[in-house]
């Protein structure tokens, strides 16, 4: 066993008893949710720590690990976590591997595949997606590829981290609108909740560095998308285009309420 895989095993039984320590609301039955609310299904435990803990205790460990942890060990510390599949120690993982973002290197984006069996869970999905899968992406753009995969699969937590991952060629000065419009195609019927925040995100993000593309998708696909999708996807159109895309919708809806 290497060193940063054997310091994982030690440095995680410190986040689980910091995560311990914070649970004192915990309702495991619901996932951690607070009393009232539905929890979403999740194939993890959960602890029941508030989200708001997470960060704060991410940066502890962190700070008491120095100077052994870098980021050969947060990878090896997300590996370990995963492995353990509790919701918490995930996300406290993978909050430390952020933090050594300036270190992301290709190669990495093949670590986020194997971490993607737990992306299940809808909360694993965003942090997984939008702190490690997006600039894991960036850097190996022809990794699409799997992206395309997660988006097709019935699961909405991998749904969710396709959507997330792809921002990643879309932001901090890349330009691949083509390549996250075929993938928001996949994605365009969608009804879940989270998937349709995030796929009309997405489609905002892409505006911003090819809005003639977006619009133009847009108005192609006003036929069939979700409208729900369109509408909040157009916001960063022009005024003009985006009242002209929002009374085509309102027409072809009016003509299916007529028939």
């Amino acid at each position: 066993m290497g060193k940063p895989a054997a310091n994982s095993a030690s440095i995680l039984k410190d986040v689980r008893a910091r995560l311990e320590a914070r649970a004192d609301d915990k309702d495991p039955g619901r996932n951690g949710k607070p009393k009232g609310v539905a929890a979403p299904r999740s194939p993890l435990k959960a602890l029941g720590v508030k989200t708001s803990f997470v960060r704060s205790i991410a940066r502890e460990i962190q700070t008491r690990n120095k100077p052994a942890m870098d980021y050969g060990a947060a990878l090896a510390l997300v590996d370990a976590a995963v492995g353990r599949k509790v919701r918490e120690e995930i996300l406290v993982a993978l909050d430390v591997l952020e933090r050594y973002r300036r270190d992301f290197a290709p190669g990495l984006f093949g670590r986020v595949e194997k971490w993607s069996a737990v992306a299940d869970d809808l909360e694993v999905a965003e942090a997984l997606g939008a702190r490690i899968a997006a600039p894991a992406l960036a850097l190996e753009p022809s990794k699409i590829a799997v992206v395309k995969k997660w988006a097709r699969l019935r699961s909405p937590g991998k749904r969710r981290l396709a959507v997330l991952a792809a921002v990643g060629l879309v932001t901090e000065g890349r330009r691949e609108a083509a390549t996250v419009l075929e993938l928001a195609e996949i994605l365009l019927h969608e009804e879940h909740p989270a998937l349709v925040s995030a796929v009309a995100g997405l489609l905002r993000e892409t505006t911003k560095v090819d809005a003639k593309a977006v619009q133009d998708f847009l108005f192609r696909r006003s036929i069939d998308g979700n409208p729900e999708i369109l509408r909040a996807g157009s916001e960063n159109l022009d005024a003009a285009r985006r009242a002209a895309l929002i009374a085509k919708l309102e027409a072809q809806a009016a003509l299916v309420a007529a028939g």
